[in-house]
């Protein structure tokens, strides 16, 4: 169950209420969740004749833009505010939805320059529901979720038995496919995330800086099919802004083994990944003391966390986590790999060190592991 929330605003369309966005909140409501408009003015005269008997609420909430209401309301139902789904056109719908916790939307029709800026836009009232459909069938939380002493690791789903043959591979092209597609399903997949990053308590963290990790052969342009996404999602989740679009975290300076598709070798030597990338110089002196995360799409062995890690810890991060929207297998390991040269330039031998290696300690939830792929496949 998911809690709807908007207000008058969001859904009024050229003075009028919008038919579409009126069914489609009846209709979530109808889903078994509950709805409501709320507004610091009292109920306009459409309210009754639009949505009287449907079960949709109106609240009078002066002051509603501090996110207590939604807060409130969520407690009411035995919910957590991150399962709260905000539709916004206005910044007070905005502020009501960020400062709660919640999931926020933006109205695509909307001209507030803050709710432009939101990671997620529904287009139209179909889109706004296909959303909160596929939003719906999200247990909310981490498939796999571990820490070491050094970093975090969250996954969202086991992908071990979903494919035959090359599964990183599929999987890649299948979440490519998403994320350069858009509509319903890459903004379903960033609000399922958001809302799974919101539960662990990104949302009122401080510093929060985020990346992620390059492809094989990165442009280091911040085109990576996962740069976007992890803008979208920085935006959906949190209220700052310490990364810069078009300047990605990591430079990839030479292009590296791309080891999803590498025949042999050992999975957990990092030398390849270290002697391929450095931090963006644009960063520097940005990173101390921040808690970064870093996005990846699939993780096997972890090693690109371990070398993101690393990079980021040379540069003075006060928390790494690593986030992979799928884990292969049980392979997962931990890495204490120490950058000793300057991680804003390219590491050569001798200017790292590779550490010990050992399994990455964790916990799973069997809940999450078919969702992810429902999603995509949608």
């Amino acid at each position: 169950m998911l809690i709807v929330a908007t207000s008058p605003n969001a859904i009024v369309r050229n003075g009028m209420p919008d038919a579409g966005l009126v069914n489609a909140l009846v209709e979530a409501k109808k889903s078994g969740n509950p709805v409501g408009l709320f507004s610091n003015h009292a109920a306009p005269a459409w309210y009754a004749q639009h949505f009287n008997g449907s079960g949709v609420q109106y609240l009078h909430e002066y002051g509603r833009q501090n996110g207590k209401c939604l807060q409130a309301n969520a407690a009411k139902f035995q919910l957590q505010p991150h399962d709260v789904i905000v539709l916004a056109t206005t910044s007070t719908d905005l502020h009501m939805g960020k400062n709660a916790g919640a999931v926020v939307l933006a109205g695509g029709w909307s001209d507030d320059a803050q709710v432009k800026a939101l990671g997620v836009a529904v287009d139209d009232a179909e889109e706004f529901a296909r959303v909160l459909s596929l939003c719906a069938s999200w247990p909310g939380g981490w498939w796999f979720s571990g820490a070491t002493d050094r970093y975090r690791v969250l996954a969202l789903a086991d992908l071990s038995t979903m494919y035959k043959g090359d599964a990183q591979q599929q999987f890649g092209q299948m979440l490519t496919a998403v994320v350069k597609g858009g509509g319903a399903q890459l903004k379903a997949l960033v609000a399922v995330v958001a809302r799974s990053l919101l539960a662990q308590g990104f949302g009122t963290m401080d510093e929060l800086l985020w990346g992620s990790y390059p492809s094989s052969a990165s442009a280091n342009n911040d085109t990576d099919v996962l740069s976007d996404f992890t803008h979208r999602l920085r935006t959906t989740v949190s209220r700052v802004q310490f990364a810069k679009r078009g300047q990605p975290l990591f430079i990839r300076h030479t292009p590296s083994v791309k080891r999803s598709t590498a025949a042999q070798g050992n999975r957990t030597d990092p030398a390849n990944q270290v002697e391929t990338l450095h931090l963006n110089p644009v960063y520097k002196n940005r990173l101390a003391g921040k808690n970064v995360v870093v996005v990846d799409d699939c993780t096997t062995y972890g090693l690109s966390f371990g070398v993101a890690e690393a990079f980021l810890r040379a540069a003075g991060a006060k928390s790494v986590t690593g986030v992979a929207l799928g884990k292969f297998g049980a392979q997962l390991r931990s890495y204490q790999i120490q950058i000793i040269s300057n991680p804003f330039e390219p590491v050569v031998a001798g200017g790292y060190s590779g550490g010990e290696v050992g399994f990455f300690p964790g916990t799973t939830d069997y809940a999450a592991q078919q969702a992810l792929l429902t999603l995509l496949q949608s």
